[in-house]
């Protein structure tokens, strides 16, 4: 199977099921069998490049239909944009380009589709300059919006919000490949053996146990560590689970981690607490709560994380109030500080969800805000990069009577603000977007 195809399965899905893209592409790899590692990067960089810049192609297309791309069946619209993409950006020869687009139309028997397909990139052929956006100067919005392929309501958001050359920074980042990124407690020793396996592997920049690898897979990363153990991380993330409970290092606490799955954050507080402590972990899919249960007993941690399946927005049963030294609250959320490794997501979000999330947030912040001892903090964060979703639900919760707490001190400057709070951007630390708040509840 070539990359080339496996690129326009993987699409068809995100495409026609709402699957996503970076679980999807995986299997297809691991179910291709012996592949050549050349075909695997062309068919990560066409499903993730084509993404990226969806909605770019379909204005350029647009252009050369006489009918909305919406119109068309899906699997000729994944061609058109996986031929377009392959023009535009990959400088592919337009010739070579229109052939193997319309050979990907024929696999699934679209004698029709193959050649619409072939009539219009022919047409962008001739023609394939990409549509020029506004100048940044005089529409900030428009041309972030249409030079970075973002919706819109995004970018307005983002120009609002940082500004307008911030805006486009974080535009332009986000439509970059992210580094995988690692954390192990033991990140010294693992990084020897991946480097004397051939693994370009460094410490990451701010989290103590962070990893970044430039030239490896899991795969190739998981024969090379032997007996070390990790886990795919990203270092945001790292340093949320980090700001939420550094200051009980080696101590005997307890942890609440509301909305835990998949439990990347969950296992990193297991491994800061001392031998005695415990991190309590809900999740309210049982289907998500299964599998976090099975990976804490895979890695011999039943002792020190309980999992529970629950509604972290209701009172939880058999959790008493004021019983924990912490409590994070990831909330779920838009996700739209994750666009470096879904992409769809941009695809899928309306300016509509930051608001009706909002709602789902606040309710769980007021019921989680029962559970720290008095004196403890509460970390609500969300891997979003909204405002609705982040400053301006903690501006809620301090009109309602919660406090702002201070930052741990050994967290790094550059991704805190003034007040406190926490904000990694991908332009500016080279991680995923992430905003956190720690809060004392009102008592």
């Amino acid at each position: 199977m070539t990359g080339r195809l496996i690129a326009f399965e993987v699409l068809r899905r995100v495409e026609e099921g709402g699957a996503f893209a970076s679980r999807t592409l995986d299997a297809a790899l691991a179910g291709a069998g012996t592949l050549d590692p050349r075909e695997a990067g062309i068919a990560t960089e066409l499903t993730y490049g084509t993404l990226r810049r969806t909605l770019s192609l379909d204005d350029l297309l647009a252009g050369h239909m006489s009918r909305p791309l919406s119109d068309v069946d899906p699997a000729a619209r994944v061609a058109l944009r996986l031929g377009a993409y392959q023009m535009l950006h990959l400088k592919t020869p337009p010739y070579a380009a229109v052939s193997e687009a319309v050979a990907l139309a024929r696999t699934v028997q679209h004698g029709r589709a193959a050649g619409f397909v072939n009539a219009v990139l022919r047409s962008l052929a001739r023609d394939p300059r990409p549509l020029e956006p506004p100048p940044l100067s005089e529409d900030p919005v428009g041309h972030i919006s249409k030079a970075e392929a973002l919706p819109r309501w995004l970018a307005e958001e983002w120009v609002t919000w940082l500004g307008a050359a911030e805006a486009l920074a974080l535009a332009r980042a986000m439509n970059e490949p992210a580094l995988l990124t690692l954390r192990s407690s033991r990140r010294d020793a693992l990084i020897a053996r991946l480097v004397a396996a051939g693994v370009r592997a460094s410490p990451a920049p701010r989290s103590p146990e962070g990893i970044l690898v430039r030239n490896a897979n899991v795969a190739a990363v998981s024969r090379a560590a032997g007996p070390i153990s990790f886990q795919v991380q990203d270092e945001g993330a790292q340093l949320v689970a980090l700001y939420a409970a550094a200051p009980l290092r080696g101590r005997n606490a307890r942890i609440l981690d509301a909305c835990a799955a998949p439990g990347g954050k969950t296992f990193q507080l297991a491994d800061l607490l001392g031998p005695g402590g415990e991190v309590v972990a809900v999740e309210v899919h049982p289907g998500k709560a299964e599998r976090l249960r099975l990976e804490v007993q895979r890695r011999g941690l039943a002792s020190r994380i309980r999992v529970l399946c629950a509604d972290a927005s209701q009172p939880i049963e058999g959790l008493q109030a004021a019983s924990f030294d912490a409590v994070l609250l990831d909330a779920p959320c838009s996700g739209l500080g994750t666009l470096r490794r879904h992409p769809e997501l941009k695809l899928r979000r309306s300016a509509e969800d930051p608001p009706r999330l909002a709602q789902e947030q606040r309710a769980l912040l007021t019921a989680c805000a029962r559970y720290p001892r008095p004196g403890a903090p509460l970390t609500y964060c969300v891997c979003s990069l909204t405002r609705m979703e982040g400053p301006a639900i903690v501006e809620w919760a301090t009109g309602r009577g919660h406090a702002r707490a201070e930052a741990p001190t050994d967290l790094p400057r550059d991704v805190l603000a003034p007040d406190g709070t926490l904000l990694t951007l991908p332009h500016r630390h080279g991680c995923d977007g992430f905003y956190a708040a720690r809060l004392f509840p009102r008592a």
